[in-house]
């Protein structure tokens, strides 16, 4: 059972519960291959220079917006 504040954010975001977890799962893979990519850049500067940012400018503008 989601609480009510759950509820709200759901709303907010105009997503299912499956949605959401979906879409937080997605966020979640893409950011353990930003890991990956900040690792190889630490040993290699060279690498995935702008990877990391790139990704979680994209990460952020791909947002939906919420309503406060």
């Amino acid at each position: 059972m989601l609480s009510k504040e759950c509820k709200l954010h759901l709303k907010s975001v105009n997503m299912t519960g499956w949605q959401h977890m979906r879409h937080a799962l997605k966020i979640a893979a893409r950011l353990q291959l930003t890991v990956f990519a900040v690792i190889v850049h630490s040993i290699g500067p060279r690498f995935f220079k702008t990877y990391a940012s790139d990704t979680m400018k994209d990460i952020l503008s791909e947002q939906p917006s919420i309503k406060k």
